[in-house]
């Protein structure tokens, strides 16, 4: 496996960027996964933070990390194009550069918080990318977090209300609009999970309801954990054994706690 570090000028966003990935060292057309933070930290975060290059160790699974800049990963109303930034820039250039493999089955995508909202966003906006999509403690109510913005600049990523309601960033309302020339078979999968003291659990719950109630596939778990990198380290070990295909469930590898 090899760690590289890139500084390059993006086109879309108009400036230098930074970007981690983990690469195997075979013979190309690797699965791949985009890694995305959440508020307050960037492209180092989940190598600081957790072992993650340690479970895609001997895999074939390439992962990109990317900084979002506390933007929500969604192109903003009054700022610069993070959603295209991701969806079109990191993954057309990662797939080159690094010999990933250009097949939705073999693409995922992952978050914690923020970036499980980025995660989502981009699963709803672009199903055509993604075999599978994985939200951990995700700010899936962005609705309840614009009208407490907490340390986001909302204006300059959703615009005022009016923008806000217009521009499909509810992530619940997107799920449950109508499915008219909508086949929800053609999007990703999504699972969705969050630890049981998690002061934003209730996001995580309602979103799964309602894109199940709307026909998508949603696999949700809840377990003993936080809305720290104690719980999001086990849910991105849980992802690689998922897409390895040797588990299925967290508590395969923990063992099952949902003791409060």
């Amino acid at each position: 496996m090899a760690y590289i570090n890139i500084n390059y000028e993006s086109k879309i966003l108009g400036m230098p960027v930074m970007m981690n990935a983990l690469i195997p060292q075979g013979r190309g057309d690797y699965q791949s996964l985009y890694l995305l933070h959440g508020a307050g930290g960037d492209y180092t975060t989940w190598l600081a933070k957790s072992k993650v290059a340690e479970y895609v160790e001997n895999t074939n699974i390439a992962v990109i990390m990317i900084s979002g800049n506390n933007k929500c990963f969604v192109n903003n109303v009054h700022g610069k194009k993070y959603f295209q930034f991701l969806t079109e820039e990191v993954t057309e250039t990662c797939t080159k550069w690094f010999g990933l493999s250009s097949k939705r089955e073999d693409r995922y995508i992952a978050g914690m918080s923020m970036g499980g909202y980025g995660a989502v966003y981009a699963g709803l906006n672009r199903p055509d990318l993604y075999n599978s999509v994985f939200s951990y403690s995700g700010l899936l109510d962005v609705k309840l977090r614009y009208e407490n913005p907490q340390g986001f600049n909302m204006y300059q990523i959703f615009g005022n209300r009016e923008e806000f309601e217009k521009g499909n960033y509810d992530l619940l309302d997107c799920v449950k609009e109508d499915n008219a020339g909508r086949n929800v078979d053609n999007y990703p999968k999504f699972y969705i999970r969050c630890g049981l003291q998690d002061s934003i659990i209730d996001m995580s719950r309602r979103w799964h309801d309602a894109a199940e109630e709307s026909g998508f596939t949603s696999d949700y778990y809840e377990t003993a954990g936080g809305h720290d990198f104690i719980f999001w380290d086990k849910c991105i070990h849980e992802t690689v054994e998922i897409i390895t295909g040797k588990s299925y469930r967290m508590e395969d590898i923990y063992g099952n706690n949902n003791e409060c």
